[in-house]
């Protein structure tokens, strides 16, 4: 395995706002179910997949848009995981562990262990204009003052995020939330391909 603990740079320095806070409940784990969308072409009905259900109504989008099952059985799996710094298990992980094994598990893509490490990987292109996000891109933040980088979380849709904060664990989140987008550095798309550099 290829999670391993190094100086770690996950944290905020005050109480992260999450979407399911105190007001909304997180949502029971689902029972097991196919990770396929059926068509019943005999009505032209389309029947969702439960997982797609469950994040299309947290995420405000039609359960069309959730397509990789993978990510979201990944999410479904870890919700609720308490924060640890340097945790990389189910006992506690932090930010940048969870990002890691989230990349590793559903993309087969190995980023560093660390939020800047990870910010600055070759195999990220980084932009600053939240309109271009799409599923799958790093979103970066600076959280803590002596640190360029020091949260990452992973964008879902609909301007809404997953990642592992000190005061929430595993959770979704949204960018339009003041804290968040006060702390928002850029974001990271993740290239097939790493660059390699000529000499």
């Amino acid at each position: 395995m290829f999670f391993f603990l190094a100086t770690l740079s996950c944290g905020t320095s005050k109480k992260a706002p999450s979407v399911w806070g105190e007001s909304l409940s997180v949502p029971e784990p689902l029972k097991k179910v196919s990770s396929t969308v059926k068509l019943d072409t005999t009505r032209a009905l389309v029947n969702y997949d439960a997982i797609q259900v469950k994040y299309a109504k947290f995420l405000k989008v039609n359960p069309s848009v959730i397509t990789n099952g993978s990510l979201y059985y990944f999410i479904d799996k870890w919700l609720g995981t308490p924060y640890k710094w340097g945790g990389v298990d189910a006992n506690g992980i932090d930010c940048s562990a969870f990002l890691q094994r989230l990349l590793a598990e559903v993309y087969t893509i190995q980023l560093p262990r660390t939020s800047v490490e990870q910010f600055f990987a070759q195999r990220i292109e980084r932009f600053k204009s939240v309109r271009y996000l799409s599923e799958g891109d790093l979103v970066f933040f600076r959280t803590m003052d002596n640190k360029i980088i020091s949260h990452v979380g992973l964008y879902l849709h609909n301007n809404m995020f997953v990642n592992s904060s000190s005061s929430r664990g595993v959770s979704i989140a949204s960018l339009n939330d003041p804290y968040w987008k006060s702390r928002f550095v850029a974001a990271g798309r993740l290239r097939s391909n790493p660059v390699v550099k000529l000499k």
